[in-house]
């Protein structure tokens, strides 16, 4: 159980510097950094190669009727 908590750790705390990491490339500008993470979902998206929730402002897709 231990190995387990400790692994789990190491990870948060990659995900941890990498969050620093990116912040750091913007600044820590909060504005830019919500930009930035707008436009690569916008990208993810239109790549079609992932699958998102639907936005709060979207029907999802089989509700949909063309």
């Amino acid at each position: 159980m231990e190995n387990k908590d400790t692994m789990a750790c190491s990870i948060m705390e990659e995900v941890r510097e990498m969050r620093r990491k990116i912040s750091a490339e913007f600044g820590h500008d909060l504005n830019r950094l919500v930009a930035y993470y707008q436009e690569l979902e916008n990208e993810m998206r239109k790549s079609g190669k992932y699958k998102f929730a639907a936005l709060p402002n979207e029907k999802p897709e089989s509700d949909r009727h063309f």
